[in-house]
């Protein structure tokens, strides 16, 4: 891992003390501001207000803040925090306003600034639109609030969610429902299932501006602005997969104006999605950013059974690969099914292996030179091909890979019958076959 600073256009690779834990709202029912903190072995001057981005080894991006940190710990080591640029938002109060059918891109643009200078100048901060969401629009109403709650209102109101972890700037997109798998042999043991309360239902407020020659009588609980009146109507979605007897524990969510009848649908059904399944998987994994929070994943909870579930969040620990503490919420079990890969020699077989996938999971697997010792006799087989492939069945699948022998010891006598390449004096040399 590595820090690039702006102010000193500097790669600092002498890091200790690293921690970076970030994590998302899957609903954006809240939005999280996250950073990252170290302690960088130099004696340049680091100044807060600048931008800190942390890379990995392979120079892809995991974090680009602003510093709002960053002080002398001894002559060799300065501690430096830097925090995404949400925390911006919260410095900047947006007046009210009244949207009907605008595009979620003007919006945004509207929304994200910040205060720039002592003079308090506002500035643009920069973001990604995700391009599934070019097309979203927003219509009601926003009360006076600052532009971190106006982000919040607008992305949740459109069914986004803000990404700021491995991304250069602020990123707001829509869930995936592509999941990744992570592997069996990169998972720690063992991860935990954990079951929360029952969501029986949940409950949205869904409102109606029209326009009224007498406002103020019209509006009782809250005044809008003139001319617009509001008119409400309540939905509600039961959970069908509450066992009898469970106390009522209901979501419910008014007075969030962005909510309409347009919207209304889809923003249950991704409730529904968060909140009713109960399930979340605590995993730790090696994980070299490929698989983040926001992303959907499939994980291990032991060698035969799978959960799908999205990553809300991750703690990474850093040495020679870096590896998470995920949590994966909103999990579900999902069906799986095995693979048994079969070598053989001469037909017999000499060596099985059995994998566990998603039912309809593609697969790709490198196959195995194997080291078997029978009757005194050490062989090294070479398989046929280098890798199987296919798309995992309910009923399972079976493949076979014919091998042949490479080399055979038997009583300290070697005998190469067929590798790929020999080195003799440092020079490459034909195939032996």
């Amino acid at each position: 891992m590595y820090i690039k600073i702006f102010q000193t256009e500097e790669i600092y690779a002498a890091l200790q003390n690293l921690d970076f834990s970030p994590r998302v709202d899957l609903v954006c029912d809240a939005l999280p501001i996250n950073e990252f903190s170290v302690d960088i072995l130099t004696d340049d001057d680091i100044d807060a207000g600048n931008t800190a981005q942390l890379f990995d080894d392979n120079d892809a991006i995991w974090a680009s803040y602003q510093i709002d940190y960053a002080e002398r710990v001894d002559e060799n080591t300065v501690h430096v925090r830097a925090r995404s640029e949400v925390a911006l938002l919260d410095g900047v109060e947006l007046a009210e306003a009244m949207y009907s059918g605008a595009a979620l891109s003007d919006v945004l643009d509207d929304t994200m600034v910040r205060q720039s200078g002592s003079g308090g100048i506002v500035a643009t901060i920069d973001y990604t639109l995700d391009s599934a969401l070019t097309n979203a629009t927003v219509t009601g109403y926003c009360p006076a609030q600052t532009a971190r709650e106006r982000l919040q209102w607008v992305c949740f109101a459109c069914g986004a969610y803000v990404k700021t972890a491995f991304v250069s700037k602020i990123t707001i997109l829509p869930l995936d429902a592509t999941a990744a798998l992570v592997p069996l042999d990169r998972t720690f043991w063992k991860p935990t299932v954990n079951h929360g309360d029952y969501v029986t239902a949940i409950k949205l407020t869904a409102y109606t501006f029209t326009q009224s020659a007498d406002a103020a009588a019209d509006n009782s609980s809250y005044t809008f602005p003139l001319p617009w009146v509001a008119s409400t109507q309540v939905f509600t979605l039961n959970n069908q997969n509450v066992p009898a007897g469970i106390q009522d524990n209901v979501v419910e969510i008014d007075e969030l104006y962005l909510i309409n009848q347009s919207n209304v649908s889809s923003i249950l059904a991704l409730l529904a999605a968060r909140y009713f399944e109960r399930t979340e998987v605590m995993l730790d994994a090696i994980d070299n950013g490929e698989f983040v929070p926001g992303d959907r994943a499939n994980v291990y909870a032991d060698e035969a059974t799978m959960y799908g579930g999205y990553i809300e969040s991750a703690s990474f620990r850093f040495g020679r690969q870096a590896r998470a503490s995920m949590k994966l919420a909103a999990a579900e079990a999902i069906d799986t099914a095995q693979l048994v890969i079969t070598y053989t020699y001469n037909s017999a077989t000499v060596y099985t292996e059995t994998y566990t996938f998603p039912v309809g999971y593609s697969y790709q697997i490198e196959t195995r030179y194997l080291d078997i010792t029978s009757n005194g006799h050490r062989y090294i087989y070479r398989p046929g091909v280098a890798s199987v492939s296919g798309t995992m069945a309910s009923a399972g699948n079976s493949q076979t890979v014919s091998c042949s022998v490479a080399l055979e010891l038997y009583e300290g006598i070697l005998d190469i019958i067929a590798v790929d390449s020999v080195t003799a004096s440092g020079v490459d040399t034909a195939v032996i076959a």
